[in-house]
């Protein structure tokens, strides 16, 4: 991998049951080690919603199997890596 830039807007596919989760919006990266721990990917929760509180997945890198030009290929339970955030922002 050249650098943690070039993860962002990759689409992500869990090779568990061919599910397309989304694209890579952040990275959250251990300092420390200089290395990727999570990559994070935002569920569209469509245009009727308005709650405050926004899903997404929290991929750890060691779930991570295969990263491609265009694809990040993932292994993963769903349930496992769906975390919910407040939006700082809403009001």
């Amino acid at each position: 991998m050249k650098n943690c830039q070039s993860l962002l807007d990759k689409e992500v596919i869990n090779i568990r049951d061919g599910c397309r989760m989304g694209c890579v919006c952040d990275i959250v990266v251990n300092v420390k080690l200089g290395t990727v721990a999570y990559i994070i990917v935002p569920i569209d929760g469509g245009f009727f919603s308005f709650s405050q509180k926004k899903k997404q997945y929290v991929i750890n890198w060691c779930n991570v199997v295969q990263v491609g030009d265009d694809v990040i290929l993932v292994d993963v339970c769903i349930a496992d890596v769906i975390k919910i955030c407040e939006d700082k922002d809403a009001k």
